[in-house]
């Protein structure tokens, strides 16, 4: 028996001018706050960083989210609103916020309500992919980078090179 393709799942991610998908997210910030996170509420003040990672707690993943949050300041100033989000539940992220204190929400795509329209989604793994998207004032995708790798240098040039921030 054949399965149809699902038209919510992406193959690959959005690019630059795509419109971003909406959607309503249960995140955790430091200290255990619980939030909902809509993003057509937030783009009409700022654009939005969405920073895709794999697991909560893995060394890769780690590193990819303490990364982003040594230039939190950085991308707050610029006017970024920054998130971390990936496919695992509200228990883990609560565990590896607690642990790590990020200074942006960590967002549970549980069901991959995000993860999978803006074509961050590994059906072979069946979680996130790593990868970076901004979401402009417009709800339009302004920057993309897929396959992020969080030892790369030159990585994060590009991505503040394209924000303007290098």
């Amino acid at each position: 028996m054949n399965e149809e393709p699902n038209p919510d799942i992406r193959e690959t991610p959005l690019e630059i001018g795509d419109d971003a998908p909406d959607f309503t997210l249960p995140a955790i910030t430091d200290g255990a706050g619980q939030i909902a996170v809509h993003l057509y509420e937030l783009t009409p003040k700022s654009p939005v960083m969405l920073i895709f990672y794999q697991d909560d707690g893995m060394p890769i993943c780690t590193r990819e989210l303490q990364a982003f949050a040594q230039e939190h300041d950085l991308l707050a100033e610029a006017g970024l609103h920054v998130y971390a989000i990936n496919t695992n539940g509200i228990g883990s992220h609560e565990r590896f916020q607690e642990r790590d204190h990020y200074p942006f929400p960590l967002i549970s795509d549980w069901y991959g309500e995000c993860v999978k329209p803006y074509g961050m989604w590994d059906a072979d793994e069946r979680k996130s992919k790593r990868g970076v998207v901004v979401v402009g004032t417009d709800n339009r995708v302004r920057y993309v980078l897929p396959h992020f790798n969080p030892g790369s240098v030159a990585a994060f040039e590009q991505i503040f090179r394209a924000l303007g921030l290098a």
